[in-house]
């Protein structure tokens, strides 16, 4: 994609879920009797999980989740001030030392001192609170269209059959603006949505770019290695909000918000838009680790793309969220990836050259590799794993 040639937009067919109720209507009407939570929430429980326990598990789907305070299990910390314009040389590779760290070890930090001014978050923030509030019916004026993704609804849901998440969600497309379909914005209500939205996705872009770019240069990569990672993982950019119900203190612990999941894109960059009831869980070592967010802070974790394209050097972590039994929970996930005119995914030629490495991954087209993940349920890795079918031919990223 060469620099100012409007963007194609993406197709709107990009595999749409199945009709599901809607979780904060079905929670609203909930009554805390257990014979009746059973009935109700039946394609939502979900035996096999642990959420809370601390004891050990050797069963991978009910890995044991972390409950105590040790530091050892809290996710690194990125000063994007210090990593970007601190006036000390030193202080910038320490940065950069701990962000490469972070990419390698854990796939997950904490960016804070990034520079998203606090007025343009909370519009945000308080935006995306005033239209989950809004009573169901004004919500389905922006609802998903037959057969897409974007829209307010639900998302991965391929049978009758598959375990449900409780929580509802409302994505978007948001840049570049060739991409928006305006017509599942709202307009009206809240008014300011829009104009929320545009502040806040440029503020995210520039953050995820600036973060990416360092991230190139931990590698060594060339200039124009650079540019074509960044051109691959940061030149689109989507908004998954997500609204999380409370739910019955008998059955919370039997449920998921979301299911475990890597994220099919290149970076993501959250925003806990709630602060009563932290819920992202993280797959480190076998446990489930909660992470607290720091005030202010955005949470960013490597993507499949970013993986396949460091042929393995960066991680792509699994991670859940929970719910809780006393407070509703809001988040808003920034995902940054190519644009759908972009050619294929594949591991950077340049990742091959250093000691003679043979690539881990396949090479697919973006639009295939969107439409394989929006047409899949939430399962771990399973959608990454087509990158590394080794039946399949590999061929690295050279000259695109």
């Amino acid at each position: 994609m060469e620099d100012g040639v409007a963007a194609k937009a993406p197709p709107r067919n990009l595999g749409g879920s199945l009709p599901v109720p809607n979780v904060q209507d079905l929670a609203a009407r909930i009554i805390d009797d257990d014979d009746q939570l059973i009935t109700v929430l039946d394609r939502y429980l979900r035996p096999d999980v642990v959420v809370s326990s601390s004891s050990s598990s050797s069963v991978e789907d009910a890995a044991a989740a972390i409950t105590d305070d040790d530091s050892s299990w809290s996710v690194p910390v990125v000063d994007l001030g210090r990593l970007l314009l601190d006036p000390d040389e030193l202080v910038r590779k320490e940065e950069a030392g701990k962000l490469r760290s972070a990419c390698e070890d854990w796939g997950f930090f904490q960016v804070v001192n990034h520079g998203v001014p606090a007025k343009v978050m909370d519009a945000m923030k308080d935006d995306l609170n005033r239209f989950f509030k809004l009573p169901l019916q004004e919500k389905l004026a922006v609802a998903q269209e037959a057969g897409g993704v974007e829209g307010y609804g639900q998302a991965f849901v391929v049978s009758e059959e598959q375990r449900l998440d409780y929580s509802d969600m409302y994505f978007l497309f948001t840049q570049p603006p060739e991409y928006r379909n305006l017509n599942l914005w709202p307009s009206s209500n809240p008014s300011t949505f829009r104009d929320s939205m545009e502040r806040y996705s440029v503020e995210v872009q520039r953050v995820a770019t600036d973060l990416l770019r360092v991230m190139a240069k931990n590698l060594g990569l060339s200039s124009e290695a650079e540019k074509r990672l960044l051109t691959r993982v940061a030149a689109a950019q989507s908004m998954r909000m997500n609204y999380y119900p409370a739910c019955p203190e008998s059955h919370a612990d039997k449920v998921l918000g979301l299911s475990p999941h890597s994220d099919a894109v290149g970076l993501t960059l959250l925003l806990q838009v709630t602060t009563t009831s932290p819920g992202l869980q993280i797959r480190r070592q076998g446990r489930w680790v909660p992470v607290a967010p720091l005030p202010g802070a955005l949470i960013a974790n490597v993507g499949d793309v970013v993986e396949v394209l460091t042929n393995g050097k960066y991680k792509s972590v699994e991670h859940r969220a929970v719910v809780s039994a006393s407070h509703e929970r809001v988040s808003m996930a920034a995902f940054h990836t190519a644009r759908f005119d972009d050619d294929a995914y594949g591991p950077l030629q340049e990742m091959m050259l250093d000691g003679g490495e043979q690539p881990r991954y396949r090479t697919m087209s973006v639009e295939d590799y969107v439409k394989l993940v929006f047409s899949s349920k939430l399962d771990g890795k399973k959608h990454h794993g087509r990158h590394e079918d080794q039946s399949l031919p590999l061929t690295p990223l050279i000259n695109h």
